[in-house]
């Protein structure tokens, strides 16, 4: 079997998706290329014509097409639609489906670092696509969910507590769920919030390059976004190639080890 698959977003040379996926091509005996496609929005009907066409059998979507994306696929998985949000894209009977694996991911972070998020406070800091998928997680779960933005103006009405940076009392906060772009490298040193507001507080950071944040540094407990990268990476090839794929304890380590020893 031979795939050609890629990562559409922009400012995307930091991922290390395609080490995950290079490796798990290897391991599955897959003739595999993954390709960072750093695209304008314009391109992107460029891209979906060529998976229409088979130049590409899959993609895998990040920052800031998650939302926009929806646009250009045919139909939306369930959870695709209820997420609103897609962040893998395949063709079935014809058809391009667009997918959502982050959810998977993130259950599965939480899963793999035994934490119970029932009726915590928790906190999602940004509003993208990513913390669509988190916000689900995080209600099915049992959560009390808030959505921090930056400007309540333009608050989407998708979430059903919304609130400024300004307004956190980081004293009704269990947990953080850091679900921007910020502290990514290479501004490793910078963080959403002040050390005073998160230390004695659990952290979760989706950002994974570099693995230890600043504001995971600034916590008590701070949990990366490496296991939720795998995970839904895992999720991305068990739609694409049709098979499952088990998550053992050590095929986490070995492909933690792939992104670390890069």
């Amino acid at each position: 079997m031979n795939a050609r698959l890629g990562l559409i977003g922009h400012d995307i040379s930091y991922s290390k998706s395609p080490l995950i996926h290079r490796y798990m091509g290897k391991k599955l005996k897959i003739e595999l290329t993954y390709d960072l496609l750093e695209v304008e929005a314009d391109e992107i009907p460029d891209l979906i014509d060529e998976l229409r066409h088979g130049i590409y059998q899959g993609f895998n979507v990040t920052i800031p097409y998650k939302e926009s994306m929806i646009q250009y696929v045919d139909q939306l998985t369930p959870k695709a639609k209820l997420i609103q949000a897609v962040n893998t894209i395949y063709m079935k009977n014809g058809l391009v489906i667009g997918a959502n694996t982050d959810y998977d991911g993130f259950e599965g972070l939480l899963e793999k670092n035994n934490l119970n998020v029932k009726s915590k406070n928790v906190y999602i800091l940004g509003s993208g696509g990513a913390a669509k998928a988190v916000y689900h997680v995080l209600k099915d779960l049992g959560a009390n969910v808030s959505v921090v933005t930056r400007n309540i103006a333009h608050k989407d009405d998708y979430f059903e507590h919304v609130i400024e940076y300004r307004d956190i009392n980081p004293e009704s906060v269990d947990i953080y769920v850091q679900a921007t772009p910020i502290g990514t490298y290479p501004d490793v040193n910078v963080s959403v919030l002040t050390r005073e507001e998160v230390e004695g507080k659990t952290v979760i950071d989706l950002v994974y390059n570099p693995l230890e944040t600043q504001i995971m540094k600034d916590s008590k407990k701070g949990i990366g976004g490496i296991s939720m990268l795998i995970i839904q990476a895992l999720k991305s090839e068990e739609i694409w190639f049709e098979q499952e794929i088990e998550l053992t304890d050590q095929l986490m380590k070995q492909l933690k080890e792939v992104i670390l020893d890069e």
